[in-house]
């Protein structure tokens, strides 16, 4: 029997991606971001969501890709909570909630893969992982080689 998971899946660009559900608190549409100009790539701003400001996290940069479009009031989001830190991640489209089969990771998902309705293998993306990457980050001055 396979080994199925929760997950929500969405698209960042042309690319498709799934989190397990029990890391997502809400999925929203963005209100006014806010840029910060000294911050790093992967992050893409700050919101304000309920009374609380959350930082808006770049995917693409999390993952070694060029940067995405700039998080703006309007794009979708989902609101992730992992490793006691609460953040909004930017992505274009929720495709669906799903229970899927979930595969080994590879050294190009080493969180592992589920397997779409149509066949198609997609990163597990682990957001412990991301939210790791996005502090690490902020704890580099800008312009130096991380």
């Amino acid at each position: 029997m396979a080994d199925l998971r929760n997950v929500i899946v969405f698209a960042v660009g042309a690319s498709r991606y799934a989190v397990e559900l029990r890391w997502v608190r809400e999925v929203i549409t963005l209100g006014f971001v806010t840029t910060v100009p000294t911050a790093p790539p992967s992050l893409g701003g700050l919101c304000n969501l309920h009374g609380s400001i959350l930082p808006v996290l770049d995917l693409a940069v999390l993952l070694d890709q060029p940067p995405g479009p700039v998080a703006r009031q309007g794009d979708g989001a989902l609101v992730l909570e992992a490793e006691g830190t609460i953040c909004a991640l930017r992505v274009d489209q929720v495709d669906h909630v799903a229970s899927l089969p979930v595969t080994a990771g590879t050294s190009d998902a080493p969180d592992g893969m589920v397997t779409d309705g149509a066949g198609r293998q997609l990163p597990l993306l682990e957001p412990a992982h991301l939210v790791r990457r996005a502090i690490d980050a902020l704890a580099v001055p800008r312009g130096a080689v991380s």
